[in-house]
């Protein structure tokens, strides 16, 4: 690594308690990431894939323990497949159904599922929420981030940085061994992002405000054991207690072993400094909730630590050449599970954009729409999951487990406890329809105008719904596209738009009735005058009805001269009818490198202004 070839002086300084090597070295590097959870991870393995050289610190010294935020939902897992990291998905877990208890009783008084099982569709293929706790899933992406060269620095902290117009000089600090021996490295990078939590010092230093307010009476201690309960099954997630009270949950986990569960401890009563430090106070808590005295056996308490609900984010996501993403942007309430995978969604834009602009690609303004993308959905998210945990805990109204009653004409119904009324969760929270419709670079020439004065209602987090897409909304999947691999009619196996796009590049879909249409001609012609081709990956989209009977597709001189252009025949349909195409209408789709319809365009002239937006001014501008 670039570092690693840099000449120091070592100065050494003493003290009574330790010594200190202050390593003065100025090195170059490209980005710097601080912190390695799963914001900083996917950071730095977007910018690998773009071969951009990171580096990625960490403070703590070994890699971090705890389930932590286990959910992963399908918006999300589409960003790992981009990054060709298909482990996430293939090894996460469906949720087990809730089942409700009293403190101290095993016996079971409601048991339902947090949300019903979707059916994969052509246009969704992750259509449901799945389990993994953090370190399995911090894992899997450093082992695809060491196959690109990069691993993460442990035991290394951010110390401080100054930034000018030409980049960023930053301090930090490695231990070494365990005699507090601390070498610190000047290095300056072009780019810095900071995914340093809540606590981290990128967002302090950078002076960014933290506004919003402190859960000062809800106290939370989350953490993984191994236990054995006769009558505990692992069949289920079992909440004890009352929400407006008191609780403690168990979520069966094999991660951490065939004993292992994640519980989490709640109330306003709970000494949650006490219970992490004194592991006999935590084992006799959860004793007396499950209510099995002896019978409940603590293997062992493999972490805990307490939490206290925050909800706050700041006023704009970074400062020049440095940014925050993740905690160290937002910070919020655990209801809806949005924690992990919002932060995940945070990295995934900048990191792109980062990769564009230090290449010379893209101009420096591209960063802007970080911001300007990620506040609407960050604002957003924090009033629903706030709302939802204020619903969930509010004392002012009676808990009661789920019933049957009847209404006015005698017809028996179910009514839900509290706790299913608050884990229940909505297809708003799978985040399918986080969008950046009001984002400066989308462009968008099917969606009329809003008259002068007229306010029109939106929202950052959409349904989802399929049917409707405008540009800034995710680009739906389409399988059974097939390669024409010759125009003299050899054609191979399919493909699905999911594998067309990636984070290395975006992609621009030519829906046209022919080879022939003037506009496959013309597009190709702008990409080619405008846009490096490897930044660019075109595909040319025909409907079914375009081919023969025997397979074959009409020839284009033209197409046929592109090198690189790729020719799909969408047999199945799913394509035009997940992008809303008619069979013999032309439209063009720009699909940016996290999945973004950047551009749902006519022709030459919106595809233009699209490449203007993001790659600057293009060769066909004045």
């Amino acid at each position: 690594m670039l570092h690693l070839l840099c000449p120091c002086v070592y100065i050494e300084s003493w003290s009574p308690k330790l010594i200190i090597k202050h390593r003065m070295a100025t090195c170059t590097t490209p980005v710097l990431v601080v912190g390695a959870g799963p914001t900083g991870l996917t950071a730095a393995l977007t910018l690998a894939r773009n071969n951009v050289p990171v580096r990625i610190i960490e403070k703590e010294p070994q890699n971090r323990r705890g389930q932590r935020g286990a959910g992963i939902h399908p918006r999300t897992f589409e960003v790992f497949h981009f990054l060709h990291v298909p482990e996430i998905h293939e090894r996460a877990t469906c949720f087990p159904p809730l089942q409700e208890h009293d403190k101290g009783s095993l016996e079971p008084l409601n048991t339902f599922s947090m949300t019903s099982y979707k059916e994969p569709t052509p246009a969704i293929p992750y259509y449901n929420s799945k389990a993994m706790g953090q370190p399995t899933l911090e894992a899997i992406m450093r082992e695809h981030l060491a196959k690109l060269g990069c691993t993460v620095e442990l035991g290394t902290r951010l110390v401080s940085f100054m930034q000018d117009d030409k980049c960023v000089r930053v301090r930090i600090a490695k231990h070494h061994g365990d005699d507090g021996e601390e070498v610190e490295e000047d290095i300056e990078v072009a780019y810095l992002i900071g995914a340093d939590g809540a606590k981290g010092i990128t967002r302090k230093q950078l002076g960014l405000t933290f506004l919003g307010s402190t859960r000062e009476g809800d106290c939370m201690v989350l953490g993984d054991i191994r236990l054995e309960a006769n009558g505990l099954d692992r069949d289920h997630w079992h909440f004890f207690g009352a929400m407006s009270q008191d609780m403690v949950t168990f979520r069966p986990t094999d991660e951490l072993g065939k004993d292992g569960w994640q519980f989490v401890i709640s109330g306003r009563a709970v000494d949650q400094k006490g219970l992490v430090r004194d592991e006999e106070a935590l084992v006799n808590c959860i004793q007396d909730f499950v209510g099995l005295k002896d019978d409940v056996k603590v293997k062992e308490v493999m972490w805990a630590s307490d939490f206290r609900p925050n909800i706050r984010m700041v006023d704009k996501f970074g400062v020049g050449r440095i940014f925050v993403a993740g905690d160290a942007a937002h910070v919020h309430t655990p209801f809806g599970g949005q924690g992990m995978n919002s932060s995940v969604q945070d990295a995934f834009n900048i990191a792109w954009k980062i990769a564009l602009v230090y290449k010379g690609l893209s101009p420096a303004s591209l960063l802007d729409t970080y911001t300007a993308e990620r506040l609407p959905v960050i604002a957003e998210m924090l009033g629903f999951t706030t709302e939802l945990y204020d619903r969930s805990f509010d004392r002012s109204d009676g808990e009661h487990a789920a019933r049957s009653t009847t209404d006015k004409n005698g017809n028996s119904k179910q009514v839900e406890s509290r706790l299913e009324r608050g884990m229940r969760r909505s297809e708003k929270m799978y985040m399918l329809g986080v969008n950046y419709r009001t984002s400066p670079i989308v462009i968008d020439e099917f969606v009329s105008t809003p008259t002068s004065g007229v306010a029109v209602a939106h929202g950052a987090y959409g349904d989802g719904k399929e049917g409707v897409l405008r540009a800034g909304d995710r680009a739906p999947n389409a399988p059974g596209l097939i390669p024409v691999a010759s125009l003299h009619g050899a054609s191979a196996g399919s493909t699905c738009a999911f594998d067309i796009f990636g984070s290395t590049h975006h992609t621009v879909i030519i829906f046209a009735p022919a080879l022939a249409a003037p506009i496959v001609r013309s597009v190709l012609a702008t990409l080619e005058q405008n846009v490096p081709k490897e930044l660019v990956r075109r595909v040319v989209v025909l409907p079914g009805s375009a081919s023969g009977p025997d397979g074959r597709v009409e020839a284009s001189s033209e197409v046929d001269q592109a090198a690189g252009v790729e020719v799909l025949v969408d047999h199945e349909g799913h394509a035009y009818r997940g992008y809303i195409v008619e069979s013999q209408e032309a439209k063009i789709v720009v699909v940016r490198p996290d999945g973004v319809i950047g551009a749902i365009v006519r022709g030459v002239t919106g595809l233009e202004r699209y490449v203007e937006g993001v790659f600057g001014r293009t060769k066909g501008m004045h």
